[in-house]
């Protein structure tokens, strides 16, 4: 090979360097590579710490958020339940079974909405429960099911017009679609 032929460096004053070797690595001492090993473990544990740190903050954060979810839902309960029963246009009625049972409601046509309020109410057989229906032109729509033990309470009933009345029958203790018993008190809101 002439020189002409021969590969230059840049600055054109020799061969250019095409398959350099890199300098051989030095091996860490033993003590750099466990310090080394420790340092990974340290970092990796202080990580999972603020992980977990982290992880409690949110959870406790949630918990947070939901309870004042429940509050303000409780309130506007609340509220809802003190609109009713103020109204100017609210009217209550009452009547009490040959068992007992008191069924009472205090409705506001104005409002869509009744408070109806149920005391003494008899034992059941286990597995049945109280329902709370809607009762409009002879059909019924679920207003609430009822606790299996609950014997006395109160509900919001939404969607009410002038005209129709609060029933309670005993259904099996998830409810039904339906009524399938007969009608344990029924009261017409006006």
């Amino acid at each position: 090979m002439t020189d002409e032929q021969k590969p230059r460096s840049d600055a054109g004053d020799g061969p250019l360097l095409t398959d350099a070797h890199p300098e051989p690595s030095v091996r860490s001492a033993p003590g750099k590579r466990r310090w080394s090993k420790r340092l990974t473990t340290f970092a990796m544990a202080c990580g999972l710490v603020i992980g977990a740190a982290a992880l409690t903050l949110e959870v406790e954060e949630q918990r947070d958020r939901d309870q004042r979810s429940l509050i303000v839902a409780e309130q506007e309960r609340l509220e809802r339940i003190e609109t009713v029963l103020t109204a100017p246009d609210a009217v209550s009625r009452s009547t009490t079974t040959k068992s007992g049972l008191r069924l009472s409601a205090v409705f506001s046509p104005e409002h869509h909405a009744a408070v109806v309020t149920y005391t003494d109410m008899p034992d059941i057989p286990e597995r049945q429960t109280y329902q709370l229906w809607r009762v409009r032109n002879n059909r019924t729509k679920s207003m609430r099911v009822l606790a299996p033990d609950a014997r006395e309470g109160s509900a919001m009933v939404l969607d009410l017009d002038e005209g129709d009345a609060v029933a309670l029958t005993v259904e099996p203790e998830n409810g039904s679609g339906q009524p399938t018993g007969d009608v344990v008190a029924g009261l017409p809101l006006i």
